[in-house]
């Protein structure tokens, strides 16, 4: 893959884009497989800890520059990392059951999305707050699903519309 297209799919619009979609993905999980959802939230963790970090970790290789930022963020996705993994101790030793598992992980991923959209710019906090909803969504309320696509897919419009790395 040549550096235009990684850089293009490293985009903030397509990033943004991919974590809304894994999130309504994880929406629906939590709505129909709610004594699995846990292990989902637990894998998204992760991975979106990969997506925060690799815009800028391939900006530090290109360049070698904003060691301090790469080392900031990645402190920041450590201590979301650290908590998710101390509730899933938890749930596996027993202390607290599935629904709630997802659900506290869903709300620690939820956080750090959040904080880091104050760092990073519009669309990791409106990520965050989505996330966040989804959260209410699963603990309250029945037949969420399609509420939640149209926000997605009214964010991502207005996220291409709106693609400027400059306003981020």
């Amino acid at each position: 893959m040549n550096k235009k297209n990684l850089l293009s799919l490293l985009s903030n619009h397509h990033l943004f884009a991919l974590r809304l979609l894994l999130s309504l993905l994880g929406a629906y999980i939590g709505y129909s497989y709610r004594h699995t959802s846990h292990d989902y939230w637990f894998v998204m963790m992760f991975l979106f800890t990969v997506i925060a970090i690799a815009p800028g970790y391939y900006q530090f290789k290109q360049h070698g520059d904003n060691l301090k930022a790469l080392t900031s963020q990645l402190l920041h996705w450590t201590g979301g990392l650290g908590a998710a993994i101390v509730v899933y101790a938890y749930h596996s030793s027993g202390r607290i059951f599935h629904e709630e598992a997802g659900l506290i992980v869903l709300l620690i991923l939820a956080l750090t999305t959040y904080l880091d959209g104050i760092q990073t710019g519009w669309r990791g906090i409106f990520t965050g707050l989505f996330l966040g909803l989804i959260t209410v969504c699963v603990a309250y309320l029945d037949g969420y699903i399609w509420q939640l696509a149209v926000l997605a897919i009214a964010a991502i419009t207005i996220s291409y519309h709106w693609n400027s790395d400059v306003a981020s």
